[in-house]
């Protein structure tokens, strides 16, 4: 079993099997899209309490070999009985100590990144200091041009110029030469485990959010230049619209949303493009998503990990299984967050965005068993003891896992687009697609429609990986494969 410690500026703070080196609260908080977080806490009487000094003690939270949560401590409190808690944030804040001096930069959006990284390693001790990993947010022209003419902290640089206008995520990574920091379009690894009703998935809550919902948006492009009496090249306060490619109309709208709720309008700017075209599609893109409105779902699970299974944690920024018939979940989603407690395992949650999930009517039909089948779970997680009895179980019953590889993205957004999905089996650790024939290997594709889907399962059987185009997709579609071993 992988043992969880905390380590302040090197030294060992606190350790399962040390009694004097006690906490009494080691709880992760991470987030795919902002900063991650750690609440420790530790009794009055413990021998290090002022060893943590805020904003300068590096905190180290390790699990096995693998480093779970590197930062700094922002406060310093104590409760009634003199129990003292930090509440600390992880090394990607580092990016809020640095300032980014006025520039005028034209070139690659990785070279943008690259430039922001530099600056900010040139004003900070070794410590904080980033190399610069994977980039793959990309640009249609793979040409951008940005200024500021004043200081900006590093941080909101990089969203501004570069989150807020081309997407993507921050993924910090903590490596044996030092932090890496990615730049990515979307993530790309998988849970080994798998998230299931019945077996280690313990609470469901789902939220739809309307506040958020826009039913027509104006969009607005790069700023126009032009050329001056003198000849050169000045730029105007007016911006690139879509009217030249949409009859006429600045904006785009989402019919059945406006039927529903109304026009309720937003404008949003995409600083990067020069085309109406371009910025035609990008709108209607948009528009799609913020039609929809955000639903997320929280998931309180039991993490084999957390027992002594030989498998790897389950994190925020992967994408997950998901399986519960009851809830309309069926399908692999990122994981947006995850809460993870050191000490009692038996409250972790993940939260995973879904915007396409619906709750099933079978839900309704089956509420008051699932009422009970809850409670009865939820009773046998109150205590740490039960989840290694319930774990055991599900290690007996998952000797064979099987694990979605996506080669691509894995949302559609344009016409023409394709992925390749590759199903790998594994037992345990140990991978065995290679010892599987091929007839062991049936596709499947859920999309609504009972009757394309057993066709389209039926030309895709004896294949260990498929290719899937948006024409497999249609409106809204899932795949999974089905190994017979």
């Amino acid at each position: 079993m992988r043992l969880f410690r905390i380590y302040v500026d090197g030294a060992l703070f606190y350790h399962p099997q040390l009694s004097k080196l006690a906490v009494t609260e080691a709880k992760v908080e991470e987030d795919a899209e902002n900063i991650d977080s750690l609440t420790l806490s530790a009794p009055y009487n413990h021998p290090y309490l002022h060893s943590i000094k805020p904003m300068a003690s590096v905190i180290i939270c390790k699990k096995g070999n693998e480093t779970v949560f590197e930062g700094r401590a922002l406060d310093d409190g104590s409760d009634f009985y003199n129990t003292h808690t930090w509440t600390c944030e992880s090394a990607l804040s580092y990016l809020k100590d640095s300032q980014q001096p006025p520039y005028n930069y034209k070139g690659s959006l990785r070279g943008l990144f690259e430039y922001f990284i530099t600056e900010h390693n040139k004003s900070v001790e070794e410590r904080k200091r980033f190399t610069v990993g994977e980039v793959t947010v990309v640009d249609n022209n793979d040409y951008i041009a940005y200024s500021c003419s004043d200081y900006s902290m590093t941080m909101d640089a990089i969203r501004e110029k570069l989150i807020n206008t081309h997407g993507g995520y921050l993924r910090l990574r903590y490596t044996a030469d030092g932090k890496v920091l990615d730049y990515l379009a979307d993530f790309t690894e998988a849970s080994l485990q798998k998230v299931e009703y019945g077996k280690n998935l313990t609470d469901v809550k789902i939220t739809f959010d309307h506040t958020e919902r826009v039913t027509a948006l104006i969009p607005l492009g790069a700023k126009i230049k032009t050329t001056d009496e003198e000849g050169n090249e000045v730029e105007t306060d007016e911006r690139v619209t879509i009217e030249a490619a949409n009859d006429g109309k600045n904006y785009v709208f989402d019919e059945d949303a406006v039927k529903e709720i109304g026009w309720i309008w937003a404008t949003e700017v995409w600083d990067d493009v020069t085309l109406s075209s371009n910025l035609l599609r990008k709108a209607k893109a948009r528009i799609s998503e913020l039609a929809k409105g955000i639903t997320s779902m929280e998931l309180t699970i039991v993490d084999e990990s957390d027992t002594g299974a030989d498998i790897a944690d389950i994190h925020a920024r992967q994408y997950v299984y998901c399986s519960s018939p009851p809830h309309g979940i069926d399908g692999r989603y990122l994981c947006i967050q995850r809460t993870r407690d050191y000490l009692n395992p038996s409250g972790n949650t993940i939260t995973i965005g879904a915007s396409g999930i619906r709750l099933t009517a079978i839900s309704a039909k089956q509420n008051q068993n699932l009422s009970t089948l809850e409670q009865d779970i939820l009773g046998q997680t109150e205590k740490i003891e039960n989840i290694f009895g319930k774990v055991e179980d599900i290690t007996t019953a998952k000797m064979y896992r099987t694990e979605l590889v996506v080669e691509g993205t894995s949302i559609f957004r344009d016409k023409g687009q394709q992925s390749i999905l590759r199903c790998r089996v594994l037992s345990w650790d140990k991978e065995i697609t290679d010892t599987l024939l091929a007839s062991a290997f049936c596709w499947h594709r859920k999309s609504g429609n009972a009757e394309t889907d057993a066709d389209w399962d039926g030309l895709h059987k004896g294949m260990k990986s498929v290719t899937i185009s948006t024409e497999d997709v249609l409106d809204n579609a899932s795949f999974y494969c089905e190994v017979t071993i």
